[in-house]
């Protein structure tokens, strides 16, 4: 509705990414009108293309909160694949194996492409809550978060009750708002490689453990599978610079032989960074996701805690009336900022604890892998808690 050459909304997104096209379908969902502003909208799904290197592992939290909003059989419809085990392991004597069956669920997750998940929420959004959430493809050219208004770059002026930032670890939101950090740079680096495997793998990801850091396996529709190398940023540097049959060969030097035969089919490399703000809002504008908190991606937590994100805050305005966002913002940093930081706390000590090659510790953390996998009952608690249970 225009007043005043304005469109009003109740909230406007900054960010159609996986968070924020997910905080629009339920707010809209609640009842709220959205305005998602996103530059960069991604092109039509092609079954014919190879798949994207960048790759999710969404927790039981995260595939009932898609399924909510009716994303979660878009997603099916287009390619994802389902795992039901985890191993960890240094030593092949000590390895640790998670599994559905111990906490009665038909699986731990599912594997998707970033890319197909948020078009799955953004073909929810044009089915489902078209009348409730309008998608502008053009930047902001300025935010005031007092005011809550927003201009385009198109030419639109939008005013809302609040703005969320849910656009990415450089946030225009959380800079304008001037909303501080705290984070630094990991010294090593992730290079991502997709592969198609020659034989059939099993629905299981497995991560094993090495002194210059972890090496990990993610499944993939059709026997494709997503292999992560973390390594110092001059070896990732190296291996960005490999041709296929050079990268197959490291591959196969580097990673288990458990991995099996395949055929490289692209890469990338990239830097890590751990990000936390100081706080979650200001003013009228709140962050989500990647604009709050940033990672270190070992255990595929990310995009978890970006849909952890969402539900504590539709939760926290469902609580408060549209009048109290100073009560609603402070319950929802409440709720995930500890939460948060725990993760990233956690992620970062085991980290610590496995990328080395101290010979006392490797003794201990050998042993701690091996005492973990005939933990039962404590075994079984971490892997709900991981699952978002």
């Amino acid at each position: 509705m225009a007043i005043q050459g304005r469109l009003e909304f109740d909230v406007c997104i900054l960010g159609a990414g996986m968070v924020g096209a997910a905080l629009a379908c339920v707010l809209a969902n609640n009842g709220m009108r959205v305005a998602l502003i996103e530059p960069y909208l991604p092109h039509p799904f092609n079954a014919q293309e190879s798949p994207d290197l960048r790759v999710s592992a969404l927790n039981k939290h995260s595939i009932d909160l898609l399924s909510s909003v009716h994303a979660l059989d878009e997603i099916k419809s287009m390619r994802y694949r389902k795992y039901d085990a985890l191993m960890v392991w240094e030593d092949e004597a000590a390895k640790t194996q998670f599994s559905a069956k111990d906490v009665d669920e038909p699986q731990l997750g599912i594997f998707a492409e970033n890319r197909v998940i948020q078009l799955a929420l953004l073909k929810s959004i044009s089915g489902h809550f078209a009348e409730s959430v309008t998608i502008f493809n053009s930047s902001a050219s300025s935010i005031d978060v007092q005011q809550g208004l927003v201009q385009l770059a198109s030419g639109e002026h939008i005013q809302a009750h609040f703005i969320a930032g849910a656009d990415g670890a450089q946030s225009q939101v959380r800079s304008v708002a001037g909303i501080g950090q705290v984070g630094w740079d990991y010294s090593q680096h992730a290079n991502l490689v997709l592969v198609k495997m020659k034989n059939a793998i099993e629905d299981m990801t497995w991560q094993q453990f090495t002194p210059s850091g972890p090496v990990a396996l993610l499944p993939m529709h059709d026997d494709y599978a997503s292999l992560v190398w973390y390594d110092s940023a001059e070896r990732s540097s190296a291996i960005s610079n490999m041709d296929n049959a050079q990268l197959k060969e490291a591959i196969v030097k580097k990673f288990p032989s458990t991995l099996g035969d395949f055929e490289v089919c692209s890469q990338a490399g990239f830097g890590l960074r751990r990000m936390h703000t100081t706080r979650y809002y200001k003013h009228k504008a709140v962050l989500v996701g990647d604009a709050a908190h940033t990672i270190n991606p070992l255990a595929g937590q990310g995009v978890n805690l970006g849909f952890k994100d969402v539900t504590a805050l539709a939760q926290s305005l469902q609580a408060h009336s549209i009048g109290e966002l100073e009560h609603a913002f402070a319950a929802y940093e409440k709720a995930r900022r500890g939460q948060n930081l725990l993760m990233m706390s956690t992620m970062d000590a085991l980290y610590a604890t496995f990328s080395n090659n101290n010979t006392v510790l490797k003794t201990v953390r050998n042993f701690a892998l091996g005492a973990a996998e005939k933990a039962g009952p404590l075994k079984n608690k971490a892997l709900k808690y991981a699952m978002g249970l």
